[in-house]
């Protein structure tokens, strides 16, 4: 099977869009964005929309998480 080349997408760029928000992501765009993980799942299954990448965004006063220490 040949490979796919999967362009990358500038992901802190899109999140900064959407501080605080949890957001639905598929082929580098925003699908959906919700204040809670219950709001948006609800969101996606009501829509019937799979094969997303599910992530949320850090509100504009938090520090951003990189590694585990």
């Amino acid at each position: 099977m040949p490979q796919q080349h999967v362009a990358p997408i500038a992901l802190a760029e899109l999140l900064q869009q959407v501080p605080g928000k949890w957001v639905a992501l598929h082929n580098g765009e925003i699908v959906d964005t919700r204040d809670t993980l219950d709001q948006l799942v609800s969101s996606l299954k009501e829509r019937e929309i799979k094969d997303v990448t599910v992530i949320r965004s850090p509100g504009e006063r938090e520090s951003e998480l990189v590694g585990l220490g």
